[in-house]
């Protein structure tokens, strides 16, 4: 792709462009860091003069004094390089920004301004492939025995993009979301004789429709441990609406990141009356960190639950148990989640497993925390969600009524339109630590819709539920589906 001219860049930020201009403009940024980083820059040093203009007036001495350490002007024939003119764009601002800051206190040392405008160059490529007027080039790799991680560009030909964006219509690429990847890329790891390595998953990461990356999670296997070195292979076959072949092996090293990574457990218990939790499993490495913990329902419960789901007989209300908590580091940060799976053992038993990116909010996707920096599991408690079967039948201005471990209080009416009313079902539970719960209310008219509605309860157990019903129907039927429990429990354990 043929990159604009500077004085082009500077027109489009300027607004001066027609809009045909501005729409060439901005769909040849959508795949050209270069371009898109010198009108990020350019607007910045629109903002930084809008602002300047603005200070106090400078002192009379002083556009002599710097207009004495600029070099004269000598016209080029040449044709113009953007990189260069941002830089000399930025030197100018730099001359005057200094000015300004000369009264207003914010003059910074001599190895520049943090207002200055600063392009950073895109990265070279480290490997690349190209097919079907798509190149694919790979810039960073990120790798250790938990994930490796591979950052890629695409750079289509801009007949590509037009014929894409047309059959989307569509102007810009960001406005089709991630649909220029139909198929999701393969992946595998394969040691240095070609024969093909343990692994969990393949997946693309979620790092926008710009920045992309393939990651690729070795299987965790005790008895074979991942080799210091091997080769991770990744393929495409449709990009951009384009069928080819975008295929690349990429050799991995991860002999330093398997000597900074450490697994240990935990054996504290959460014991409660109807669950018990504990054996925390976790390993950390560069890149990333991986989190295991177990819990499981009394038998008690398990005997509750399970006549409850027999009574149900609908496979999709089932019990689950989720701790909540998140990871650390040394500035109380948190790092940010990168994975969760759920092994659930015929609705009695749990394993989770978390997945964590060894970075925080506001990192660069290929930047990670050094393995110096302390973190912490912080677990703040226990949500748990558990089908639940009651029914009531419900009539306007009835009271109160008591099943199970719920009581409906009243049922009270208020006209809404000419048509409708607006019931209000007020009720308590004695049902421990209950933040919320699903009722299905419906009526024995079958042309009245079933209505869902999610319910919250008080720390004393009431609650209201209101919906609006047609006139003419006065009874109905409120059934109970599903719980949510909450049970706090703040601990923090030290991981590194």
């Amino acid at each position: 792709m043929k990159c604009f001219e500077f004085e082009q860049l500077a027109a489009y930020v300027d607004g001066v462009l027609s809009q045909e201009e501005i729409k060439h403009v901005e769909k040849h940024m959508e795949f050209c860091p270069s371009c898109r980083e010198v009108v990020v820059a350019l607007e910045k040093e629109d903002a930084f003069l809008q602002e300047a203009i603005q200070s106090p007036v400078l002192p009379s001495e002083f556009d002599n004094e710097v207009l004495s350490k600029l070099e004269p002007y000598q016209a080029k024939k040449k044709r113009w390089n953007w990189p260069n003119q941002l830089l000399t764009a930025a030197s100018i601002v730099l001359a005057f920004g200094l000015g300004a800051s000369f009264l207003s206190d914010i003059q910074q040392s001599d190895t520049g301004n943090s207002k200055t405008p600063v392009v950073q160059e895109e990265k070279d490529a480290l490997y690349s492939i190209e097919d079907e007027g798509v190149l694919l080039e790979v810039t960073d790799v990120n790798a250790s025995p938990l994930k490796i991680e591979i950052f890629y560009r695409l750079k289509p030909e801009e007949s590509v993009l037009d014929d894409f964006l047309r059959k989307h219509n569509v102007n810009h690429l960001s406005q089709v979301g991630n649909d220029y990847k139909r198929l999701p890329p393969s992946g595998k790891i394969v040691d240095i004789n070609g024969q093909e390595l343990p692994q969990g998953e393949v997946a693309l990461g979620s790092n926008g429709w710009l920045q992309n990356s393939v990651v690729i999670k070795p299987a965790k296997l005790d008895e074979s441990p991942l080799p210091d070195t091997f080769q991770a292979q990744i393929k495409f076959d449709d990009l951009f609406m384009q069928e080819g072949e975008w295929e690349l092996s990429i050799p991995i090293d991860v002999t330093e990141a398997k000597l900074l990574t450490k697994s240990n457990s935990n054996n504290i218990d959460f014991m409660y009356d109807d669950f018990n939790a504990g054996q925390i499993e976790w390993e950390l490495s560069t890149n990333a960190h991986r989190l295991q913990f177990y819990a499981q329902y009394t038998q008690d419960k398990k005997d509750q639950l399970k006549k409850i789901m027999e009574a149900r007989n609908d496979e999709e209300l089932t019990p689950i148990i989720i701790p909540e908590l998140s990871i650390v580091n040394s500035a109380g940060e948190e790092l940010l989640v990168d994975g969760f799976n759920l092994g659930s053992h015929m609705g009695e038993s749990f394993t989770f497993e978390y997945y964590f990116a060894n970075r925080v909010n506001g990192m660069d996707v290929t930047e990670n925390l050094s393995r110096s920096d302390a973190l912490t599991l912080r677990l703040k408690g226990f949500r748990l969600e558990e089908p639940e079967n009651t029914q009531f039948k419900l009539s306007d201005g009835m009271e109160q009524s008591d099943k199970n471990e719920w009581t409906i209080e009243s049922v009270t009416v208020e006209e809404n339109t000419t048509n409708s009313k607006l019931v209000s079902i007020i009720g308590k539970t004695t049902i421990n630590n209950l933040e919320s719960f699903i009722v299905e209310i419906s009526s024995d008219k079958g042309w009245v819709t079933k209505e869902v509605i999610n319910t919250t309860v008080s720390n004393e157990g009431t609650f209201i539920i209101q919906t609006n019903m047609p006139k003419s129907i006065t009874n109905y039927q409120l059934d109970i589906t599903n719980v949510t429990k909450w049970f706090e429990d703040e601990k923090e354990i030290i991981l590194w």
